[in-house]
């Protein structure tokens, strides 16, 4: 199978090959979504700003339209010409790097880019749990420590690099079970127990945009999102008085501090048991248009006019590490595919 994979990348990368399947994406954008982008000095690992760049020159050089997240919902929504193809890029969370990094790539490729801002992160209410969980592994002075949650003993060996970031995936997951002030306190006694001082504060590597900056940003075409105030898994929230807030409380502070708001949210996590009929409700309620989910699929017509709840469960991809997977969601060749899976 291996064999066969490397030899279907390679013909992705033949002159001519992804023009063959273009009519494919006539009606239908392709969403990326990212998260972390290399940073040095800062010690942020995340997409490699030069293999980055080459991603949106061949973008370019093949004639994909970028297009912002806002104009590709007007056009789903029957404004405007026909998508064919259309990129769009979005970006979760709102790190220092997506300012300090990102922001000047796309900007210089002229292309639009919509980044979801956890509030609370950037009014330094908070760091992100999932970091807090990283950097505890990272800085434990024990060799294998264990947790107890829900009756459950997961085990965790900290003795090489493979060990340690089997652990973290595993353990992020299972913080993943619990919410808000129970997760909180579970991170903590996991502090405890693997001996390391978590900070008050994120460290540089972990650390949010300001305000500031986010302004800056959009002084050369970044535009910003809602995407909560402390990045609850939404549907975990208890009652309907957390989740008003989550999302009210994240759009107000987003309106107050940056100029063109735009009033599509993003789902913290972003599966599709992570909200339901309760969120899109306030989403209305408020005055939002849409929102974006982190599960694989394609924005078109028909899939957005389905229903009326459909503008607020439009799907993303995440965006790739290789040429070849780039070529295969933009070509129309992962569109042929999911439209013979579903007719199988």
């Amino acid at each position: 199978m291996g064999i066969i994979q490397n030899v279907y990348h390679q013909m992705l990368l033949m002159p001519g090959v992804p023009f063959l399947f273009r009519h494919a994406q006539r009606n239908c954008a392709t969403i990326f979504m990212m998260h972390r982008f290399t940073h040095p000095d800062k010690g942020i690992e995340g997409f490699d700003p030069r293999q980055f760049r080459k991603g949106l020159e061949y973008l370019r050089r093949h004639k994909h339209e970028f297009l912002s997240l806002t104009d590709l919902f007007s056009r789903l929504a029957g404004d405007g010409p026909a998508l064919d193809g259309a990129v769009v890029f979005t970006i979760d969370d709102g790190y220092i790097d997506h300012a300090e990094i990102a922001a000047p790539i796309f900007a210089e490729f002229d292309c639009p880019v919509t980044t979801f801002l956890t509030s609370g992160f950037l009014d330094g209410q908070l760091w992100m749990w999932w970091n807090k969980v990283e950097y505890i592994f990272a800085n434990s002075r024990r060799k294998t420590f264990e947790l107890t949650l829900n009756g459950k003993i997961s085990q965790y060996d900290l003795s090489d690099e493979k060990a340690i970031s089997s652990g973290l995936e595993n353990c992020i997951q299972l913080c993943k079970t619990v919410a808000g002030e129970e997760r909180n306190q579970f991170i903590l006694g996991m502090a405890e127990i693997a001996e390391v001082d978590l900070p008050d504060t994120p460290p540089d590597m972990y650390s949010p945009m300001t305000w500031d900056d986010a302004r800056n940003c959009e002084k050369n075409g970044m535009t910003f999102g809602p995407h909560t105030v402390t990045h609850p898994i939404l549907s975990q929230l208890p009652t309907q008085q957390q989740a008003v807030w989550e999302i009210s409380e994240s759009w107000r502070r987003l309106c107050e501090e940056v100029h063109n708001p735009v009033p599509i949210f993003c789902y913290p996590n972003g599966q599709w048991p992570d909200f339901g009929p309760r969120e899109i409700a306030i989403f209305r309620d408020i005055g939002l248009s849409g929102a974006v989910v982190g599960e694989p699929g394609f924005a078109d017509k028909p899939s957005f006019n389905h229903d009326q709840d459909a503008p607020f469960k439009v799907c993303r991809f995440s965006f790739p590490d290789t040429r070849s997977d780039l070529i295969q969601y933009v070509s129309g060749i992962e569109r042929c595919k999911n439209i013979l899976r579903s007719r199988l």
